[in-house]
């Protein structure tokens, strides 16, 4: 009798503790002067962003009613939604670092040792494998892959002028990207040619559609990390789990890895510097740079290439996607482009768009930094969480609290954007000075996007093929198509347009 006693008084005592503690979690925003939602008992706001379609829009009309800086509750983690550039100046730049952390969901979270790949990596981890990898990025290697990605671009237009033949007629050009871009990445990732343009029964394009346009891409997106905790933990499960497309490309980057480090020749690509910056044998970070092991481990390898295959596949096909719909939709932004492009002294008749031509046509430059402005294609990835309590514009950050940027209200603020108004599509407003944290397609600071310039170019080289061939014209479906749809990334379901060869090309 008294053995139940003490067991149920020590349980009373345990929820009271649980209970007091969540509601003072709860106080977290009031205590800081920081507006807030109402929320619900232990899930927070988790409900409301779970069950809205769209959460960029829901995080709009909260900063309409609650302002610049207000306070989400992730269960009873405090998490700032910030539109104010000043604040977020401060965090992902001025103190970067203390805020050098993302906010990871807990599966992500489950990651350890070396299966943590860039995205996810903290700390001295995270710093080792940025050095190591931003070589891969340099100006220079873009150059020396600038052919591969030119080689997947002909194989669309070739494809492209085979459905067109004479006359335009509609086709969803969403999909041809998709397999164009997959395509980039199985070249320049890890070299591998798979013909996924002209086959559509190649195998890696069916695992890559099963792993990154079924219902279920949350989990493939998350399995490397969690993959092994699983198999640990429900053994029978193991079979399954080698069965799935996410589990299937994993393996095959594990196999074209072992190939590699076999063969004495050295390609031209991402895969190839990694494996050259690579041991088998233990890794151990180091806070002080100079110590810093300039290497990445096997399993590093594969997760990051792993990665940049998730990372490069559905956010370049669309942010191509929403740059085919503006120009089908704003036919003198077109012209004004394709007279830039045919300015080019294209000799021999090549048609082929180097690196350097790319990178040299300031006004396409402007059109798809506007085009990233009204229809950023990531928001979600975009948080930061602090790693040490700091002040930020005289608001105090307690340590493991999440920021996460109001992307669209910034994006379209006339104060940041003006005088032209941000809901009309208008190139040259790039063309002045902006604030450093108006613009974040790719995030800012250290931890911005390494692939940008990649992204940027196979952007840029794929439009100047396409605009120097074609004339796009908008379809009766274009704008049925357009409807969007935030999943990871912000996508259209299809784009519907004509296409009419142009009589100079």
């Amino acid at each position: 009798m008294l053995c139940t006693i003490v067991l149920l008084t020590c349980f009373l005592c345990l929820i009271i503790t649980y209970l007091w503690m969540t509601n003072h979690s709860y106080g977290y925003f009031k205590r800081h002067g920081i507006p807030t939602p109402p929320h619900r008992f232990f899930f927070g706001h988790y409900k409301d962003l779970w069950a809205t379609k769209s959460f960029s829009i829901t995080l709009q009309q909260w900063t309409k009613k609650y302002g610049s800086i207000y306070g989400l509750f992730l269960g009873t983690k405090p998490m700032y939604v910030v539109s104010n550039v000043d604040f977020l100046q401060e965090i992902y730049i001025k103190q970067f670092s203390s805020f050098h952390s993302r906010h990871l969901p807990i599966i992500l979270r489950l990651q350890t040792g070396h299966k943590v790949h860039l995205f996810s990596a903290i700390g001295a981890r995270w710093r080792r494998q940025r050095h190591v990898i931003n070589p891969t990025f340099t100006a220079g290697k873009m150059k020396l892959m600038s052919s591969l990605v030119s080689e997947c671009i002909e194989t669309m237009t070739q494809k492209l002028f085979s459905v067109i033949q004479s006359q335009p007629i509609e086709l969803n050009i969403y999909q041809l990207y998709k397999r164009m871009t997959m395509d980039v990445i199985c070249r320049c990732a890890f070299g591998i040619d798979t013909d996924m343009q002209n086959d559509t029964e190649n195998i890696y394009l069916k695992k890559s559609a099963g792993a990154f346009d079924q219902p279920f891409r949350y989990f493939y997106l998350f399995q490397i990390g969690i993959r092994r905790v699983l198999i640990r933990l429900i053994p029978f499960l193991k079979d399954y789990i080698e069965e799935t497309p996410g589990s299937w490309l994993t393996n095959r980057v594990r196999d074209v890895v072992n190939l590699r480090k076999q063969s004495p020749t050295k390609r031209i690509d991402l895969l190839q510097l990694m494996i050259d910056a690579s041991t088998d044998g233990d890794v151990k970070d180091n806070v002080d740079e100079q110590l810093m092991p300039k290497v990445l481990h096997a399993d590093e390898v594969i997760s990051n290439v792993f990665l940049f295959m998730i990372a490069g596949y559905e956010t370049t096909s669309t942010a191509l996607a929403y740059s085919t719909y503006v120009l089908a939709t704003k036919p003198l932004i077109q012209q004004r482009l394709r007279k830039e492009i045919d300015q080019i002294d294209w000799k021999d008749d090549n048609k082929e768009a180097t690196y350097d031509l790319a990178v040299n046509l300031p006004y396409l430059d402007l059109f798809i930094r506007e085009v990233l402005r009204m229809y950023p294609v990531g928001t979600k990835g975009l948080t930061r969480e602090c790693n040490t309590t700091t002040t930020v514009c005289d608001h105090t950050i307690e340590e493991g609290s999440v920021i996460q940027p109001d992307v669209f209200t910034i994006h379209y603020d006339p104060e940041l954007w003006g005088p032209e108004d941000p809901n009309i599509f208008y190139p040259e407003r790039h063309a002045e000075k902006r604030h450093p944290a108006a613009w974040m397609p790719f995030g800012i600071g250290p931890r911005s996007c390494i692939g940008i310039r990649f992204a940027l170019m196979e952007l840029k080289m794929c439009l100047i093929r396409l605009l120097r061939e074609y004339e796009i014209l908008a379809s009766d479906r274009l704008e049925e198509g357009f409807r969007r749809e935030e999943r990871l990334v912000i996508q259209p379901d299809a784009i519907y347009i004509k296409l009419k060869k142009c009589s100079t090309a």
